[in-house]
């Protein structure tokens, strides 16, 4: 017991010391790490140990690897603070901190859904849906990559190419008349690979938190199933949790 209490002792000071060399050498996101010989030298434990404090720091979004090419700086800044508890759309939340919202849209596609998206949207096998891929902006800083799908059904006037006042909340209330009511959701952390990355115009291994949400209207309709990517640059969130 005393073992593992002193191994898991010198696993948190080699976080520290990691962390100390980052700060020390002003390295910014995306800056590349000694390599781990060097730094355990630096940090004054055996490269199995700084291999676990790299493991958690990793887990813990400070820093993020790249096969064959090293340990980099992960991007941890975030500016803006958001509750789970209300609901709010993306246009909202980056409304309610004086900043202007931007959209992109990339591509709006038509089509049967996936299984994960039926089951959301509780959907029969003859439904279609329509799925809105979009880049949303904040000040024109990259801030949200939302994926969106909703019964094909519900666009009883035609499919929109791009959302009045940049939010689809507002184009179900306003224009289909849908009153939305509430929001399903789970958050889980997620880092896009090279290749999405790249498609996206962003750096490699910046970590995203994914807000996966069922919006349900006042007659208790799934109506939107949306994957919204939050980028950690600017959000965080926090819950308000009482006894």
């Amino acid at each position: 017991m005393k073992t593992e209490r002193y191994r898991k002792s010198l696993v948190s000071l080699a976080k520290e010391g990691v962390l100390k060399y980052i700060s020390s050498n002003n390295l910014k996101p995306g800056d590349k790490l000694a390599s781990e010989i060097e730094l355990s030298r630096i940090v004054g434990v055996s490269r199995s140990t700084l291999r676990e404090a790299l493991a958690e720091l990793s887990r813990e979004g400070y820093i993020y690897k790249k096969q064959g090419k090293g340990t980099f700086v992960m991007e941890r800044a975030n500016f803006l603070r958001s509750g789970l508890e209300k609901f709010e759309g993306v246009t909202e939340v980056i409304r309610s901190f004086n900043y202007k919202p931007r959209t992109e849209v990339i591509k709006i596609e038509v089509g049967a859904p996936n299984e994960e998206i039926k089951d959301m949207l509780e959907l029969s096998e003859e439904e279609m849906v329509v799925t809105f891929y979009r880049k949303r902006f904040a000040n024109d800083k990259f801030a949200v990559y939302s994926v969106s799908s909703s019964p094909a059904s519900l666009f009883v006037d035609g499919i929109p190419k791009c959302f009045e006042n940049e939010s689809m909340i507002d184009y179900f209330e306003n224009h289909l008349k849908i009153k939305v009511n509430a929001a399903i959701a789970e958050i889980s952390p997620f880092v896009f690979d090279e290749n999405m990355s790249r498609k996206l115009g962003i750096k490699p291994g910046i970590l995203f938190l994914l807000l996966k949400q069922v919006v349900v209207d006042s007659m208790g309709r799934k109506v939107i199933y949306s994957l919204d990517y939050y980028n950690s640059e600017l959000f965080r969130f926090f819950i308000n949790r009482k006894r």
